[in-house]
């Protein structure tokens, strides 16, 4: 890569518990270049710290909250990627408006999407075993998050991590110049 020219991201989409984030690092363990694993759950769970305040309406709700927090970790994409970093994400693309929104802010950029896949009975046993989710997150996501993009590769996350990763390095490495969300980005924009 040049100097000054954006990073590649890949894009890890599946339901809660799908094994993503594992999925992530066992794509920076594998890559012969360095990616930067970037989650939402950084935001959530590790680095600015949400209060623990939630109350139903006000400052500190929740539905309040969320919408400004997603929008400031979609507005951070662009900029790792434009300073030359190559990311990793694990996100669920939720609804149609989180999908538009991406396609709005990464579809001019590198971007290599990956659906993961996992059966439900793996996901809930995956969930119930995490104990940090919410019984029935997984079981909801799964009903939608791979039904608002088409996507560059596949994966089921049943398969071993490492032997995933290999399998989309080998994918992303042969990548068309224009990917999924690059073909939505066109299609809404031209």
């Amino acid at each position: 890569m040049s100097a000054g020219e954006p990073g590649a991201i890949i894009l890890l989409n599946g339901p809660s518990s799908a094994g993503k984030s594992t999925l992530c690092q066992a794509i920076q363990d594998c890559a012969e270049q360095p990616f930067l694993q970037f989650s939402l759950d950084f935001f959530m769970f590790g680095g600015p710290v949400l209060p623990r305040r939630r109350d139903p309406q006000g400052p500190f709700s929740w539905a309040e909250l969320r919408p400004r927090l997603f929008e400031g970790y979609f507005r951070c994409l662009p900029a790792l990627a434009g300073a030359g970093n190559h990311l990793v994400l694990d996100y669920i693309i939720e609804n149609e408006g989180q999908r538009d929104r991406l396609v709005q802010l990464l579809g001019p950029l590198d971007v290599f999407l990956v659906g993961v896949h996992c059966p439900l009975p793996e996901l809930e046993r995956r969930e119930r075993q995490r104990g940090d989710r919410r019984p029935g997150d997984a079981r909801r996501d799964l009903e939608t998050v791979h039904s608002f993009l088409q996507t560059d590769l596949d994966v089921d996350s049943t398969r071993p991590p490492d032997e995933n990763a290999r399998r989309i390095l080998s994918a992303w490495a042969q990548r068309q110049p224009t990917g999924a969300l690059a073909r939505r980005f066109q299609a809404t924009s031209g």
